[in-house]
């Protein structure tokens, strides 16, 4: 029988987690809870991954551009972002900058928000 607002037996009652991975959350109402994270930096299949995100989010641009606030702009944004080096920690805060523009440009266009959330996690995850 579950109940309500009660805590697993033994010392530890939320998740345990090492090693390299996304960005780590706690179990809500934890406690004794262990935690660490180890960013590891941008990785070739990290720096694959948002190139190929970029691209994806180009080519939804273009199909969404009539429901897009200016499109120009967002398509001007993209570029700037691709010139950005993720391995760096003013490129990645550039990076981030611009994503967020096309973001506000793109609200209300659920692939292109998806893809550019994504996008900006990615480069959260990557230190």
């Amino acid at each position: 029988m579950i109940r309500r607002n009660s805590q697993p037996s033994g010392d530890n009652s939320g998740v345990v987690n090492y090693g390299a991975m996304g960005n780590v959350q706690n179990q809500p109402g934890a406690t004794n809870s262990l935690q660490s994270q180890t960013n590891t930096g941008a990785g070739p299949d990290q720096l694959k991954e948002f190139s190929a995100l970029l691209d994806r989010i180009r080519h939804q641009l273009a199909a969404e551009q009539g429901r897009v606030n200016d499109y120009q702009q967002c398509v001007v944004l993209l570029d700037l972002t691709t010139q950005q080096r993720l391995d760096d920690t003013g490129g990645r805060s550039t990076a981030t900058t611009m994503l967020e523009q096309i973001l506000v440009k793109c609200d209300g266009v659920p692939g292109l928000v998806s893809l550019l959330t994504s996008a900006l996690s990615l480069i959260a995850t990557i230190a």
